[in-house]
């Protein structure tokens, strides 16, 4: 009588881990851990590798949006009568 429900719970435990081992090998074939790092890996390195160019990018845009800016306040001061430019006014006048 002890002989078969040691067998029976040998079997079980043997399903369980094929059904594990079954799980496993889906798994590993959906999300690939070993590729996604690979691919991570790369795109880190690829990322490390164009900082200068993005820093070179936005430093370009900085100084373009500093030009703009500074134009826009000459053309908003010429428009405007400030102290600074009533001297100017005057020896225009003479």
């Amino acid at each position: 009588m002890a002989k078969p429900t040691a067998m029976a719970a040998l079997q079980l435990n043997i399903m369980k881990i094929k059904n594990f081992l079954n799980f496993t090998k889906v798994y590993l074939k959906k999300n690939n851990p070993i590729k996604l790092f690979v691919n991570s890996t790369i795109a880190y390195v690829k990322d490390l590798a164009t900082v200068k160019q993005k820093l070179k990018r936005i430093e370009y845009r900085i100084n373009y949006e500093k030009y703009k800016l500074k134009k826009t306040e000459l053309i908003l001061a010429q428009n405007s009568e400030h102290v600074f430019l009533k001297g100017r006014q005057l020896n225009q006048t003479r």
